[in-house]
């Protein structure tokens, strides 16, 4: 047998006096080390600390490619990084060479470019991969397993690990680790490698966002070639859409990267997703400092703990400083990609990791919130440190390995969890309070509700319609209704969607939104079951995705298509361009038959053109002999221009896939071709999505320091770059130049779109009169559901909808109309009650609650609040769709000279918050949501609740819509 020779150092001592605790990771074996790799690693090592048994060598294989073999590095070389299609080209080389490793193809991302994943696992676990599969399926239903079978599968079952990396474009050291990864679980020849190999399918994504990782390479090659000095190029459009808020697409699911990992996660039932990132110092182990999410399953919360405390433990043992978990994010929205395990009863978990660079850093600092030694943090991060890459490789590596080893050697026990859970969400359909939920067919929104339904389809939900009208706990379910039955293991799902949300600020400071209600954010009528009798009631399985019936009924030259803001009227519209068409004004009636202000007329219709559209989509034409007796006026299809600034463009693409989803044709440009002028010639409506900052720092753009241009654009050097937009030079924003252009084309009788930092802009700057924008000091709402209150309904902003509306609110800005503004800084809340605090969620949550019966017409109910318990105010399984309304109105019209407030705050502060948190609620009395302003001979639409947040809030959808097909037509009921 072959010793593996060491130089006595501390470091080696340090690992003698744990060989007892690590012999089975040890190359007990003989397997021969690959000198080669192995000293390219202690050459590359910044620190001696930064390193275990496990990653401090490599072996060697006469049949498997090493990375420094197939790439001509090894990972974690100084100022290298590599392309998502050359890692994903090494991975399917470890699968040609190696009987262990089998990799495929999870899809496509919305430029073309592969998602994959790699299986590594013993060589006759793999050749029975499809039977592990069904083993696990099986466990995940116990409606058709028996406890019986339970256990017998429980023996045999492999659970499936995943790791996933490469979100967030910017943190490039996952994608790198993953290579050297895959290939040690696949070749190493010790006990501690057979063992996981033997008991654990690891399942490996090196990258999820592939768009991102090839623009991340270019754009770091490119700055190294800029003179010191110079500006370095920022990391534009990571996907076609978004950038950091990849990772906050769970809940919506409309990004290709999510849709793909959700559907694997369908297919394949793992038992743990681990998701790496990099953010903190060193390397931080998933836990949250709380609140957790309510309907994760307490099981799943000790396995945080427990798989955290694991990874903490082994790292500590050996000296390696700054692991530690807890004080970092809370556990509570599920937004998340990881969440695709929680809401499936499996376990979701991630890593921060210490930035990988991929440069050396001679002198890591870190400031004293992060040094300090904690009750969670014992072993600490260092003051001070020599940082590199191949120190990220060495500590997510070794951590990602303890991980593996401690799942592999309790297989059985995280199987039997995993089983335990499913029965567990399973029986609390049958034990209730909820029994399940019911989405009625035939409510005015009827098409979104049924894209809301095949959303929850696509996403595992079991929904039924049901075949005979019932009622059934107080609630009639028509025949054609949409049921979701309780009894079903991913109930889990539904409670988290349905569920609202009550958040104390007494609370750490949450890490993102508070509230997120399915139902509410997208206006869709959705009742709570709490019988179990709809367990008995006549049903029939969707088994796939539905569809909402659409044509034309009745005769007559008129086709009217009745405004229900069902998104799909949008695309209508636009899909019958041609076609003439007009608005009305007011709600009137034709045949007995109601229709709102905004209803669709189609003079002289040719119902062969307009009927397929219409069946197409789902919606519905009424053919009458005339034209209905309503004041209206005409649509008429604007030219739309896109304005997008280079300092960020993540919010601005929840706008595009908006409009790119339900087909609106616009130019899309950068901020500084706004100073090029002529605006007016060339567009009728303009919208200027959120940017973030100040309004100064909007205006001004990225600083132009140095004297070389900063040009994004496809080159021979940056092939992945400009795919959206380009530019020579992207310093220097609009600029005040632009921002007049901006006022020039509005007074010229254009219509401007703005929302949240954007809506700032025109106020700060004085170029509107009757908009302060506030900044109160005690203010907390931290993306949370409140309720809008329709204040002008003649207003073709808010045409189709009805007196109040559900609408997502974040912080700011806070817009008064006719006021002087308060002046002082804008609190953030969450963390700040004296003493220990240990039972935040104590603290009462009083919620407005929702009556679908009422919020939709003309009648205002008296305000009901829906009290807080002392138990932290648990709404259990969706007991939000239940809530009853509070609507008193938010003020009267609100038209001031040129200002027309359209939506408000609730006057009386009980009524405000559905779902999320609020404090400091007074200061949101009364205050605008949505402001038409005029100026010149144009408008100004400003919006401070954000219609268009992710892929969310389809519900507000169509107060954007509305604005753009009424461009030339907004004075209409003033």
């Amino acid at each position: 047998m072959s010793v593996r020779p060491w130089s006595f150092t501390r470091s080696s001592l340090r690992y003698a006096t744990l060989a007892l605790l690590t012999a089975g990771a040890l190359s007990a074996q003989g397997q021969p080390i690959d000198r080669e790799y192995t000293s390219k690693i202690k050459e590359h090592l910044q620190d001696p600390r930064i390193t275990t048994e496990l990653v401090d060598h490599l072996p060697a294989s006469d049949k498997v490619p090493t990375p420094l073999r197939f790439l001509g590095r090894i990972v974690g070389t100084p100022g290298e990084l590599t392309y998502a299609k050359d890692i994903h080209r090494y991975f399917r080389a470890l699968d040609e060479a190696s009987d262990r490793v089998k990799v495929w193809s999870l899809g496509q991302s919305e430029e073309g470019r592969e998602m994959i994943v790699l299986a590594v696992a013993d060589a006759a676990v793999l050749r029975d991969l499809d039977q592990q599969k069904r083993q696990l399926n099986a466990l995940t239903d116990p409606r058709k397993t028996t406890e019986a079978q339970a256990q017998q599968l429980l023996e045999t079952a492999k659970p499936i690990y995943w790791l996933t990396s490469g979100l967030h474009s910017g943190e490039t050291g996952g994608p790198e680790m993953l290579m050297e990864l895959a290939y040690r679980l696949a070749v190493t020849e010790t006990p501690f490698y057979e063992n996981i190999r033997k008991n654990v399918i690891t399942f490996i994504t090196p990258v999820l966002e592939v768009d991102g990782r090839e623009r991340q390479v270019d754009t770091y090659y490119f700055n190294k070639t800029r003179p010191a000095g110079e500006s370095r190029l920022p990391l534009m459009y990571w996907g076609k859409y978004v950038a950091h808020d990849n990772n906050r697409d769970g809940m919506g699911q409309f990004l290709a990267l999510t849709r793909h990992v959700n559907r694997a996660f369908l297919e394949w039932t793992p038992q743990v997703m681990h998701d790496l990132h990099e953010s903190v110092s060193y390397l931080y182990s998933s836990t949250g400092t709380g609140p957790y999410n309510e309907q994760v399953d307490a099981i799943t919360v000790h396995e945080w703990w427990m798989m955290a405390q694991a990874d903490v433990m082994e790292m500590t043992k050996r000296g390696v400083p700054g692991v530690w978990t807890y004080g970092f994010y809370d556990g509570w929205t599920p937004n998340y990609l990881f969440f695709a395990a929680h809401t499936r009863n499996a376990t979701g978990r991630f890593y921060e990791v210490q930035s990988y660079g991929p440069d050396n850093n001679p002198s890591l600092r870190v400031p004293p919130q992060t040094t300090s030694r904690e009750w969670f943090r014992p072993n600490p991060p260092l003051p001070e440190i020599k940082w590199g890459p191949r120190n990220s490789v060495n500590i997510g590596q070794s951590g990602v390995l303890f991980s593996l080893d401690h799942f592999a050697k309790n297989r059985r026990l995280y199987l039997e969890n995993y089983w335990l859970k499913n029965k567990r969400a399973l029986a609390k359909g049958t034990g209730g309070p909820i029994h399940g939920w019911v989405i009625p067919a035939a409510q005015r929104r009827r098409v979104d509700a049924v894209d809301a339904v095949n959303e929850l389809i696509r996403q595992g939900l079991e929904i039924h319609v049901a075949d005979a009208t019932s009622t059934v706990g107080g609630i009639t379910i028509a025949k054609g209704d949409f049921v979701i039955r309780g009894d079903q293991p991913y109930r889990t799902l539904a409670e988290m969607y349905f569920s609202t949300q009550r958040f104390p600020s007494t609370n750490p400071r949450p890490y993102d939104d508070t509230g997120w209600t399915f139902q509410l954010m997208r206006n869709v009528v959705l009742h709570p079951v709490s019988d179990s009798t709809l367990f008995t009631q006549r049903m029939s399985r969707l088994m796939g995705t539905t569809k909402a019936t659409g044509g034309i009924t009745g005769s007559g030259p008129v086709i009217l298509v009745d405004h229900t803001t069902d998104n799909a009227l949008m695309t209508m519209r636009f899909k019958l361009a041609p076609v003439a068409m007009r608005a009305a004004q007011a709600d009137f009636e034709v045949a007995g038959r109601k229709f709102r202000a905004g209803t669709f007329i189609i003079p002289n219709a040719d119902a062969s053109v307009v009927g397929p559209v219409l069946r197409e989509l789902g919606l519905q034409g009424v053919a009458v002999a005339t034209v209905p007796a309503v004041k209206h006026h005409d649509l008429d299809l604007p030219r739309i221009g896109y304005v997008h600034s280079w300092q960020r463009t993540q919010d601005e693409g929840w706008v595009r896939a908006a409009l790119d989803t339900y087909g609106v044709p616009y130019t899309y440009f950068a901020d500084q071709k706004l100073r090029d002028g002529n605006l007016r010639a060339k567009y009728d409506v303009i919208i200027y999505p959120h940017v973030g900052g100040t309004a100064e720092s909007q205006v001004n753009g990225i600083a132009k320091t140095g004297t070389l241009p900063l040009p994004y654009k496809k080159s021979d050097a940056t092939p992945n770059l400009g795919a959206n937009d380009a530019s020579d030079d992207i310093r220097g924003g609009m600029g005040f130049e632009g921002l007049l252009e901006l006022k020039k084309f509005v007074e010229a009788g254009g219509t401007l779109i703005v929302e949240g930092a954007t809506a700032m802009i025109f106020p700060e700057y004085k170029l509107l009169s009757g908009i302060t924008v506030e900044t109160p000091a005690n203010l907390f709402v931290r993306g949370s559901v409140m309720r809008g209150m329709v204040t002008d309904r003649t207003s073709p902003i808010t045409y189709g909808y009805g007196a109040q509306l559900p609408v997502y609110f974040n912080q700011a800005p806070v817009l008064s109309v006719g006021g002087g503004g308060m002046g002082t800084m804008m609190g953030m809340g969450g963390g700040g009650a004296a003493g220990q605090n240990v039972t935040p969620m104590a603290t009462a949550v009083t919620l407005s609650v929702w009556d679908w019966a009422t919020v939709d017409g003309d009648g205002r109910a008296a305000p009901t609040a829906s009290a807080a318990t002392n138990q932290g105010a648990r709404t259990g399984g969706g007991a939000s769709g239940a809530t009853s309304a509070g609507g008193g109105q938010g003020g009267g019209p609100g038209v001031t000279a040129g200002t027309r407030v359209v939506m408000r705050f609730p006057s009386n502060t009980a009524e405000m918050l559905l779902s999320g948190s609020l404090d400091g609620e007074q200061a949101l009395a009364n205050r605008a949501q949505v402001v038409d302003s005029k100026l010149g001979e144009g408008h100004v639409v400003s919006f401070g609740i954000r219609p268009f947040w992710r892929w969310q809030t389809h519900g507000t959808f169509f107060l954007g819509f509305n604005t753009i097909l009424n461009w030339n037509d907004l004075d209409a009921g003033r």
